[in-house]
C-alpha cells in the first residue's frame, strides 16, 4: 500500500476467509481500480433485487398497519416504475427526490427509481423548506416523491417549483393538473407488469445521501450501485462474524431465527441515512422482514423486544439511555438481547458498563465509518471490545486503511494522524461538487476528516475530528452551518459553533455569538432564528455572547483550538 504498513485484520475474519465455507474475497475492476469484494455477491441493484425476488411469499415490510409480502412489494414497485418511466421519462441517470419518513412507501419509491436506473436523492427531511429546497435544486431533480405535508411546507416557500411531485398521502398543497399526481394512483400492482430491474454497471449512480457541509452548505454524496450491494454484502459478512463470536464466548448455539441473516431488520433510524437504507438494502436482498417502527421512543423498542421477538438492536447512545429509563425495562426483558450494535457516535465508557450490567447476554459491537465510504470501514466486538472499548476495530475485510501526517507520510504506531480508506464502497463524489470531491478522494483513498491511532495489534482508535463537526443523537453537525446562520442575524457580528458533552445526547450544540455593546438580542431570538433555517437537531441548544472579537490566526481565520481551548477552560 505504497510503503505502508499492511492493516492487521480482526482474527475471526481471517479465519472465516480462509475457510471459504461462506465468504471468499476477490478482486475486480472498480473505475479501473483493482478492488477486493466478497466473491459471488452482488454487484448492482438489479442483482441484489433479484436476489430478494426468491422470498416471494415472506413478509416484506411491516409499517404499522401496513403488511406486505416480497411478492406484493417487488409488484408495487413494477407498476410505479413504468408510471415513472411512461409518464415522466424517467431513466438512467436521472435524478429523482424521495422526501418521506420511514415508511413502506419509501421502500417502493426507491426499488422503482433504482429499478430503472435513475438515481434516487435521499431527501433529509427534518430540514426546514430552506434546507431541503437547496437540495432539491443541488441535485437537478426531475421530479419529487414526497410526503404530503413536506410538500405543504416545500410549497409555502415554492408553489410551483420546476419539478413534477408524486405526493404521498392525501395532498394538503394543491396538485397541478397534468404534472402532479398522488402516490397511491401509481403504485397499485397491476396484471402482466413484472419488476424487471435494469442490469447497469457496478459504477453507476444509485442513491445521493446528504452530508452537513464543512462550508455551511451540505454536499450530495453520489455512492454507486456497487457500493450499496458492497455495503450490503460486508453487513452480512460481519453479522455473521457476530454471531460465530457470539455462540464461541457464550456457549450458546443460536437458534435459526435469532441469525444475523434471519431476523427482522428494524429500521430505528431515518431512512434518509446509511443506518436506514443500508439495513432496509440488506433486508431486500436476503429477504428478511423490514419493521418500521415509526417515531423512536423506548417503549417503541421495548415493544419490539416484546412483541416480535427482536433480539438485535442497532442503536446510538441517546436509545440506549431511554430504553434504560422505561420500568419495563427489566432485566428478564433486556437479557433476551443478544447483539447490541453501535455505529453512530463513540461510546461512552459509562454506557458500555450498563449494557453489560443491564443487557448481560447482549455482544456489543462497535463500528465506524461513514457516508462518503458506505458505512463500513473499522469494527470490533465482543470480549475484545470490551479490552478496547474506546476503539472501532481493525479494518473490514475489502477495505484498506491508512493513517496520514499532514505532509502525507505514514503515522507511527500510537502517533494520531488523519485516517484514508479505500475500497469498493467509496462514493463516486460529491455531486456536481468537482473542488469538494478532489479534496476529498485522491488516487482512490477517501480522506475521512477524522484522526485516529493504531496501536500494535492493529485496532484503531478514533481520537478527534479534523473536520469541526458535533455528533448529536448520532446526526453530524457541521459548525460552519451553524455558524453561517446564526451569524445572519441582524444582531450578530460572526459566531463561533461547537460542542458540549450531553449523557444523553452525546454533544450538544453551543455557541458563541459576537455583538456589539449595548445589543439587547437574547438567546432565544437566536435560537428561533436558526430554527427558521435549520433542522431542529441543528439549533444551538446554548447560546453565549460576548463583544470581542473571536480570536484568529495569523491568516485571518478564527483559531478554533485556541477558542476551544479557553472555552473549555472557562467552563471547569
Amino acid at each position: 500500500m505504497n510503503g505502508f504498513r499492511e492493516n492487521i485484520r480482526d482474527p475471526l475474519a481471517l479465519r472465516m476467509l480462509a475457510q471459504g465455507d461462506e465468504f471468499e474475497l476477490e478482486t475486480v475492476l472498480v473505475g479501473g481500480r483493482p478492488r477486493q469484494v466478497l466473491k459471488g455477491l452482488p454487484r448492482n441493484l438489479a442483482q441484489l433485487y433479484r436476489a430478494g425476488m426468491a422470498y416471494g411469499d415472506r413478509t416484506m415490510v411491516i409499517d404499522g398497519d401496513t403488511r406486505f409480502t416480497t411478492a406484493e412489494g417487488f409488484a408495487r414497485a413494477a407498476a410505479l416504475a413504468r408510471q415513472l418511466s411512461q409518464d415522466y421519462g424517467i431513466g438512467q441517470g436521472d435524478v429523482v427526490a424521495v422526501a418521506t419518513i420511514n415508511r413502506a412507501e419509501w421502500i417502493i419509491a426507491t426499488l422503482a427509481v433504482t429499478s430503472l436506473g435513475a438515481i434516487a436523492a435521499l431527501i433529509n427531511i427534518r430540514g426546514v423548506a430552506e434546507e431541503m429546497l437547496r437540495a432539491m435544486d443541488l441535485v437537478e431533480c426531475k421530479l419529487t416523491i414526497i410526503d404530503a405535508d413536506k410538500d405543504a411546507v416545500i410549497a409555502a416557500q415554492r408553489p410551483d417549483p420546476e419539478w413534477p411531485r408524486i405526493v404521498i398521502d392525501p395532498p394538503v398543497a394543491p396538485l397541478r393538473a397534468g404534472r402532479d399526481v398522488r402516490f397511491d394512483d401509481l403504485a397499485e400492482p397491476q396484471s402482466g407488469v413484472e419488476f424487471d430491474p435494469v442490469d447497469m454497471p457496478q459504477e453507476a449512480g444509485g442513491v445521493i445521501l446528504f452530508t452537513s457541509g464543512t462550508t455551511g452548505f451540505p454536499k450530495g454524496a453520489l455512492l454507486s450501485q456497487g457500493a450499496i450491494c458492497q455495503s450490503a454484502a460486508l453487513a452480512c459478512f460481519m453479522g455473521r462474524l457476530q454471531d460465530i463470536r457470539y455462540e464461541e464466548e457464550s456457549g450458546r448455539t443460536l437458534p435459526p431465527d435469532e441469525r444475523c441473516m434471519a431476523t427482522p431488520a428494524v429500521i430505528l433510524g431515518p431512512m434518509f441515512h446509511l443506518g436506514g437504507i443500508m439495513p432496509t438494502m440488506r433486508a431486500l436482498y436476503v429477504g428478511t422482514t423490514i419493521v418500521i417502527p415509526g417515531k423512536w421512543n423506548a417503549e417503541v423498542a421495548i415493544d419490539m423486544i416484546e412483541n416480535i421477538g427482536m433480539t438485535r438492536l442497532s442503536f446510538v447512545p441517546a436509545m440506549v439511555f431511554d430504553v434504560f429509563k422505561s420500568p419495563r425495562a427489566t432485566l428478564e426483558l433486556l437479557g433476551r438481547i443478544n447483539n447490541m450494535a453501535n455505529g453512530a457516535a463513540p461510546l461512552d465508557l459509562d454506557i458500555v458498563s450498563q449494557i453489560k450490567a443491564r443487557m448481560p447476554n447482549a455482544l456489543i459491537s462497535n463500528s465506524y465509518g461513514q457516508t462518503e465510504g458506505a458505512a463500513w470501514t473499522c469494527s470490533i466486538s465482543g470480549n475484545v471490545y470490551l479490552e478496547h472499548p474506546a476503539s472501532c476495530g481493525w479494518p473490514v475485510p475489502c477495505v484498506d486503511v491508512q493513517l496520514r501526517r499532514d505532509d502525507g507520510t505514514e503515522a507511527d504506531i500510537g502517533e494520531p494522524g488523519e485516517l484514508w480508506m479505500r475500497g469498493a464502497g467509496v462514493m463516486e463524489g460529491y455531486w456536481n461538487n468537482p473542488e469538494a470531491t478532489a479534496e476529498t478522494i485522491v488516487d482512490g483513498w477517501l480522506a475521512t476528516g477524522d484522526i485516529a491511532t493504531v496501536d500494535e495489534n492493529g485496532i484503531y482508535t478514533i481520537v478527534d475530528r479534523k473536520k469541526s463537526m458535533v455528533i448529536s443523537g448520532g446526526e453530524n453537525i457541521y459548525c460552519a452551518e451553524v455558524e453561517r446562520v446564526v451569524a445572519s442575524h441582524p444582531a450578530v457580528r460572526e459566531a463561533f459553533a461547537y460542542g458540549v458533552p450531553d449523557a444523553r445526547l452525546g454533544e450538544i450544540v453551543a455557541v458563541e455569538c459576537v455583538v456589539d455593546p449595548g445589543s439587547d438580542v437574547d438567546a432565544e431570538a437566536i435560537k428561533a432564528h436558526a430554527k427558521e433555517h435549520l433542522a431542529i437537531y441543528k439549533v444551538p441548544r446554548l447560546v453565549n455572547f460576548r463583544h470581542d472579537a473571536l480570536p484568529r490566526t495569523a491568516s485571518g481565520k478564527v483559531d478554533r483550538g485556541t477558542l476551544l481551548r479557553d472555552l473549555k477552560g472557562d467552563a471547569r
